[in-house]
C-alpha cells in the first residue's frame, strides 16, 4: 500500500515538473506537499527517492530536494546519449528486417506482426501529433513527439534500450520546461516526424535512420542554443 502511494505521489510530483508547475532548481517544500498530496512525511520522501533514481529530483546535503536543473554539458551528454540509442535502435530494425526473408514460415508471419503493430505505433504518433499542430496546442505536440521517438526505439524490439530511452526522454523535458515557447521547442518538428513515419511504413528502414539522425543532429543544436541562452540570461 505504501509503495503504491509513493508511486501516486510520484507520478503527481513528476507530471507538475513536465508540466512547468514546478521548475528547474526549485527546491520542494516538504510541510507544503505532504498537505497538498495528502501523504505521510514518510511516502513523500519514497516518492522523492523514485524521483532521484529518475534524475527528476536531486538531494542536496543539508538544503533539501530541488528539482533538478541540468547544467549545457549534461544537456549535451543526454543529446548525444539520446542520438546513439535512437539512431542505433532504428538501424537494428533494419537488420532485423533483413533477416525476415530467412525465417521459417512461422517465425516469418510472427516477426511480420509485431513489425507491422510497432509500425502503426509509429505513424499513429506522428499523425497525432500532425492533429495537435493544427489545433495549435503544443503542449500536445511535445506528447505526441515523445511518443513518437519512443515507438521508433520500439523497432527494434529491445525493452532494455527502450527503457533507457524514456528515462532519458524524461530527463530531456527538464530542458523543454525552461523554454517559454512550447512551439519553437516542438513545432518545427511535426513534418519531420511525418516524413520518418512513411519511410519506416514504406519499408525503408535505413533511410529513415539516416533521416532520423539528421533531424536529432538539428534538433540538438537548435535546443541546446535555446538551452544557452536561457543560461547567459539567469
Amino acid at each position: 500500500m505504501a509503495d503504491s502511494a509513493a508511486s501516486r505521489a510520484a507520478d503527481r510530483l513528476r507530471a507538475a515538473v513536465l508540466e512547468g508547475e514546478l521548475r528547474p532548481g526549485q527546491r520542494l517544500d516538504e510541510a507544503g506537499l505532504v498537505t497538498r498530496l495528502q501523504v505521510s512525511r514518510n511516502t513523500l520522501r519514497e516518492a522523492f527517492r523514485l524521483l532521484g533514481h529518475e534524475h527528476v529530483v536531486e538531494h542536496r546535503p543539508n538544503r533539501g530536494v530541488f528539482v533538478r536543473r541540468l547544467s549545457l554539458e549534461e544537456a549535451r551528454q543526454l543529446y548525444q546519449t539520446r542520438r546513439l540509442l535512437e539512431v542505433g535502435a532504428v538501424r537494428e530494425a533494419a537488420v532485423t528486417r533483413g533477416g525476415v526473408p530467412t525465417m521459417d514460415p512461422g517465425s516469418r508471419r510472427a516477426a511480420e506482426r509485431r513489425w507491422s503493430m510497432a509500425v502503426t505505433q509509429v505513424e499513429e504518433a506522428a499523425e497525432e501529433g500532425r492533429e495537435a499542430a493544427r489545433r495549435g496546442d503544443y503542449e500536445a505536440v511535445g506528447t505526441a513527439n515523445g511518443r513518437f521517438h519512443l515507438a521508433l526505439a520500439a523497432l527494434a524490439g529491445n525493452e532494455v534500450l527502450d527503457r533507457t530511452l524514456r528515462t532519458i526522454l524524461t530527463e530531456m523535458r527538464l530542458l523543454f520546461v525552461v523554454v517559454a515557447d512550447p512551439r519553437s521547442v516542438h513545432g518545427r518538428y511535426v513534418e519531420a516526424n511525418a516524413r520518418i513515419a512513411d519511410l519506416v511504413a514504406a519499408g525503408e528502414v535505413v533511410r529513415a535512420a539516416v533521416a532520423l539522425e539528421e533531424y536529432l543532429l538539428g534538433s540538438e543544436a537548435h535546443l541546446l542554443e535555446v538551452y544557452a541562452s536561457h543560461f547567459s540570461e539567469s
